[in-house]
């Protein structure tokens, strides 16, 4: 029974599936007049391999062919190589495929080697997840501005408080110095803001004549002008 022959296909692909890609497409290239493509993918990237055989590299404008597909190809994949057999591994400038970003491969029956890797372009963020993400962005927006109202509320109260806090010091250091007069014995003082509504004691003489004195004639101003008299 004879072997399957493996085609530059089967073994570029199984180099990429190691490398963890796993295959999308393949076959030939309806862009190009003398290569097949080969489309790999590992979830997040997708890389054009564009591959030439023995047979196309016997036309004198393959390479250059493959070279202007590589950089039309640029726009729509990742990342962009160029497959050649490993006898004209030498017939490729190693400087133009790092200078334009290109990923150059050789391969022969026993496997494919990478030898330049392909320089992959960095991916925009989705519309939705951009759009995703400026919502969540305005949502957490609002959220500060919210935070920052209850921030000022509670510091509102706080400045109520501490202001009832010294009401409170002042009338608990009053009752204090009061309390304490009454110990001693001497006279209390009312409080701030408070009016004494006892009246002033009266004179002791005057307090002994208003004892002998009859109802109507206290406080008559003609008693204390006829008291002088005397």
């Amino acid at each position: 029974m004879s072997r399957n022959r493996l085609t530059p296909e089967d073994v570029i692909s199984a180099f990429y599936e190691e490398e963890g890609f796993y295959e999308v497409e393949r076959g030939r290239d309806p862009e190009s007049l003398y290569s097949s493509r080969l489309v790999l993918s590992d979830g997040a990237r997708e890389i054009l391999v564009s591959i030439l055989d023995e047979d196309a590299l016997t036309s004198k404008g393959a390479l250059q062919d493959a070279l202007l597909h590589a950089e039309r190809m640029k726009s729509r994949y990742d990342g962009v190589c160029i497959a050649i057999p490993r006898k004209y591994a030498k017939a490729i400038d190693d400087n133009v495929m790092i200078l334009h970003g290109f990923g150059l491969i050789i391969y022969d029956r026993m496997g494919a080697e990478e030898i330049i890797p392909p320089r992959f372009k960095e991916r925009r963020e989705a519309p939705q997840k951009l759009e995703e993400h400026v919502q969540d962005t305005h949502v957490s927006s609002q959220e500060i501005i919210e935070l920052k109202k209850q921030i000022s509320k509670l510091l509102r109260i706080i400045e109520e408080l501490e202001a009832r806090l010294d009401r409170l010091e002042k009338d608990h250091r009053g009752i204090i110095e009061r309390v304490a007069r009454l110990e001693r014995g001497g006279p209390v003082s009312p409080a701030a803001g408070e009016k004494s509504e006892r009246a002033e004691p009266m004179p002791r003489a005057e307090v002994k004549r208003a004892g002998s004195l009859p109802s109507y004639l206290v406080d008559n101003p003609w008693v204390e002008i006829l008291s002088r008299r005397e």
